[in-house]
C-alpha cells in the first residue's frame, strides 16, 4: 500500500470514529484506535459492534423478526447497557422489564439482571405485542409495539380509539395515535367512554419511541460506515497487491 493511500485511509477512519464516538460511552466503544503519529494500518475488526451484548441481541432478534440493532437501541435507551439498572418504578435489568412482565415472560426470580434473560423476555414480549397489533401495517407496527412496551397496551389502544373518533388514522403513529396518547392527560379525553384505561401522561412514551427510533437510525448509519471502511481497506489492500 503506498504511503499516500495509507494516509488517506487513516484520515477516513479517524473521521468516521470522531463522528460516532461522542454517542457511545467510552467503556462500551468498540471503535479501534487510530495512532496519529503512525502510518501503520491494521486489519479492521471484521464484526460490527455496538455493545458487549450484541451476540444476545442477534440471537433473540429472530424471536420478534426485528433487526438486532433495534433491540440494541431499546437497551441503550432503557438502561445505557447497564445490566444492574433499576428504575424509580421498579423496572430492572438491561431491558428494564417490570417485575410483573418478568414473571409473565418466565424470567426466574433472581435472574432479572441477567442480560440474556432480559433480552429473551423482552423479545418474546415484543413478539406478543406485535401479534396484538397485527392489523397495523408492518411499516407502522414497531412504533405501536415500542409505545406499548413503555406505556402498556391498554393506553395505546385507548389512543387508537380516540384517533379514530376524531378522524385520524388509528393505524398511523406519528401525528395520529401519538397525538391522542398525549391528550389522554386531558380530562376531555380521558373521561371519554372510549378511554377504558383512564388518565395517562403520554409525553414520556412518545419521547421513548422517538429516542429508540433515533438511536436505531444512528446504529444503521454506523453499520453502513463500518461496511464502507472495510470496502475501502480491501480496495487499498488489493491495489497494493
Amino acid at each position: 500500500m503506498r504511503k499516500r493511500e495509507k494516509t488517506v485511509y487513516i484520515i477516513a477512519i479517524a473521521l468516521v470514529t470522531a463522528i460516532f464516538a461522542v454517542s457511545i460511552p467510552p467503556e462500551l466503544s468498540f471503535e479501534h484506535a487510530v495512532e496519529e503519529d503512525s502510518l501503520a494500518v491494521e486489519m479492521p475488526d471484521p464484526v460490527f459492534r455496538i455493545s458487549p451484548y450484541d451476540s444476545i441481541f442477534r440471537i433473540y432478534a429472530d424471536t420478534v423478526g426485528w433487526d438486532w440493532k433495534m433491540l440494541a437501541a431499546v437497551a441503550y435507551v432503557e438502561s445505557k447497557f447497564d445490566t444492574s439498572a433499576v428504575s424509580a418504578v421498579g423496572a430492572q435489568g438491561l431491558m428494564q422489564i417490570m417485575p410483573q412482565t418478568a414473571r409473565a415472560m418466565g424470567i426466574p426470580k433472581g435472574m432479572e439482571h441477567d442480560p440474556e434473560e432480559s433480552v429473551r423476555a423482552a423479545a418474546e414480549y415484543f413478539a406478543y405485542l406485535s401479534q396484538l397489533f397485527r392489523r397495523v401495517p408492518s411499516s407502522e407496527r414497531i412504533n405501536f409495539v415500542l409505545a406499548s412496551y413503555n406505556a402498556g397496551f391498554g393506553h395505546v389502544q385507548d389512543a387508537m380509539r380516540l384517533a379514530d373518533k376524531y378522524g385520524k388514522n388509528r393505524y398511523v403513529w406519528n401525528d395520529n395515535v401519538e397525538s391522542y396518547l398525549r391528550l389522554k392527560n386531558d380530562s376531555v379525553y380521558y373521561t371519554d367512554s372510549l378511554c377504558r384505561n383512564g388518565r395517562f401522561a403520554g409525553t414520556e412514551t412518545i419521547l421513548f419511541v422517538r429516542r429508540v427510533q433515533h438511536k436505531y437510525g444512528e446504529y444503521r448509519l454506523r453499520e453502513e460506515m463500518f461496511a464502507l471502511e472495510h470496502q475501502t481497506f480491501e480496495r487499498l489492500t488489493n491495489n497494493e497487491d
